[in-house]
């Protein structure tokens, strides 16, 4: 069974570059642009989330802490991605098993994918 990564971003260029990048790594990609409820996120059962912080009307790190906190989501990977300078600590707080500042070189996103998926790389948020 192919893996399934859950891509969040408002930002329609940016979720069409990390579809298209995601896709490389021969998975399935389901993508929103706002944020989603812990229930509709367990149907999806991803393998990897990657989020970006700013969703609308809702956070990232917000929904992250959320699905950490439920039994039924908690195993699942997230990686946010934001522009913010304090993005360290705003995946420390929310339990985000990795992060990635904007602007980022796509082959350390993609790498950093891979090792969720496939390596199980310990976590460095």
């Amino acid at each position: 069974m192919k893996k399934r990564v859950l891509i969040l971003e408002n930002d329609q260029d940016t979720a069409d570059m990390l579809k298209f990048l995601t896709r490389q790594l021969n998975v399935d990609v389901v993508t929103s642009d706002k944020a989603m409820v812990a229930s509709d996120v367990k149907r999806l059962s991803p393998d990897l989330i990657v989020s970006s912080d700013l969703l609308g009307a809702q956070l990232g790190g917000d929904l992250c802490k959320t699905l950490k906190s439920k039994d039924s989501t908690r195993e699942i990977p997230v990686i946010l991605v934001s522009a913010a300078d304090n993005l360290p600590k705003i995946a420390r707080e929310n339990k985000a098993d990795a992060y990635i500042k904007r602007p980022f070189k796509m082959n350390d996103l993609v790498d950093l994918m891979t090792d969720f998926l496939y390596r199980k790389k310990v976590s460095f948020a």
